[in-house]
């Protein structure tokens, strides 16, 4: 299977990762980019980016899902490090309509960090063609109550989040979502590929979203009427079964198989869902913020936002998610399994090389983090669903990989 692209001698066992992270039979294309010390030492994709076999490249763009909640922490941050917001300020200082209906006393810390306890979309819209509309949606959350009081416990803001941040962004700054990752993002690294709310001229740009046909079905959700006898059967029987219905209403608004990979998906601005990237952009990013906060004389944040922005929040399990994520202000602790371990001294998590790295991934198998120990920026796009090593794992496999080369790089 061909690889495309440039690896550093060093990291050259990269190009077997990114075999092993493409179907070995059938459409479907994955990139990788990493940077390590502020040099662009992987640069490759394999696979094709559609069903008519054109080949997937290092540039190509691909939808991301959560990966740009890691780009919207660090526009987020940004601003908390120019002093135009603060964290442990109520949302509705910025935002009064907010402020309605039990959620006046929320901070942006506590929204940020999935502590609102506003996660449950699918109780509030009807199809997720509702999510086109940023209007609409603003007062959507303006009109939500709380699942649990806010700041008592925590739950995954899949969606919700992406627009109490964003909106508290473009008000204070005056501009919008998509000028302000141009801005202040894009523009100041010269990236390529870094996009929510995709110009129309770069769709040709963007593989195919090949999602298969099950997915897709189980991503359709359910009507409300259901969704309602799933709440009240809960209320009254298993608590898993509230599990589970929490895990739904939070993660699947109605239709959402539907839309997916519509270029109307792409083009709205969708921020905790919709993210279009390349891998390459994504390493520049998260290399930029794996050495202090800047790259080649630019600078994105400081060296107190950057260590604010990546301190834990959350331990412990979350409501939606049954998994310790170890969610930061706006980022999560990649490839965790929440496990730690000591050896001569040194310590370890399962599956994650470092335990102070952060960053973001996606549903499907995108990701993107920086790693401050190692100095690595990582980023990993892809447009299938599972290579011969499955959906979200990975992610693990490219983060183990590109530890292994940094240590044996060494000095």
């Amino acid at each position: 299977m061909q690889v495309l692209g440039y690896t550093h001698p060093d990291f050259r066992s990269l190009r077997d990762t990114v075999r092993w992270c493409t179907p070995a039979r059938g459409a479907g294309g994955v990139a990788i980019a990493v940077y390590h010390r502020g040099e662009l030492v992987v640069d490759v994709a394999c696979g094709t980016r559609d069903r008519n076999g054109t080949p997937f490249e290092p540039g190509t763009l691909a939808l991301s899902m959560s990966t740009g909640k890691g780009v919207m922490a660090t526009l987020l941050h940004q601003m908390v490090d120019r002093g135009v917001l603060d964290l442990d300020a109520p949302v509705a200082k910025y935002w009064p309509e907010f402020g309605k209906n039990g959620k006046g006393a929320i901070t942006l810390r506590q929204a940020a960090s999935h502590r609102a306890g506003l996660y449950s979309i699918a109780r509030v819209i009807d199809s997720s063609e509702e999510m086109f509309d940023w209007d609409h949606m603003v007062r959507v959350i303006e009109d939500m109550w709380p699942v649990h009081q806010p700041d008592t416990d925590f739950g995954y803001h899949a969606w919700t989040g992406g627009w109490i941040i964003g909106e508290v962004l473009q008000r204070q700054t005056g501009k919008t979502f998509p000028q302000l990752i141009k801005e202040n993002l894009a523009d100041p690294l010269e990236l390529d590929g870094l996009y929510m709310g995709l110009p129309e001229s770069e769709l040709p740009r963007v593989a195919e979203f090949l999602i298969p046909k099950l997915p897709r079905k189980v991503l359709r959700g359910r009507p409300r009427s259901v969704r309602a006898r799933v709440r009240q059967t809960a209320s009254t029987t298993l608590r898993w079964h509230s599990a589970v219905g929490q895990f739904v209403d939070a993660m699947i608004p109605p239709g959402l198989g539907d839309v997916l990979g519509d270029p109307r998906w792409l083009t709205s601005v969708i921020p905790s869902g919709n993210g279009v990237f390349n891998a390459r952009s994504l390493a520049r990013l998260y290399g930029a913020l794996s050495r202090g906060g800047a790259l080649n004389g630019v600078r994105l944040l400081s060296a107190a936002a950057l260590a604010e922005a990546a301190e834990d929040q959350n331990r412990r399990i979350g409501r939606v998610i049954p998994f310790p994520l170890r969610f930061k202000v706006g980022y999560m602790r990649p490839v965790s399994l929440g496990l730690r371990f000591s050896v001569a001294r040194r310590h370890f998590d399962v599956g994650l090389p470092n335990p102070h790295a952060f960053g973001h991934f996606g549903f499907g198998g995108s990701g993107a983090w920086a790693d401050p120990e190692r100095e690595l920026g990582v980023g990993i796009v892809t447009n299938c669903f599972g290579g011969r090593i499955p959906g979200d794992l990975r992610p693990v496999a490219v983060a183990t990989a590109t530890a292994r080369c940094a240590e044996r790089r060494g000095a």
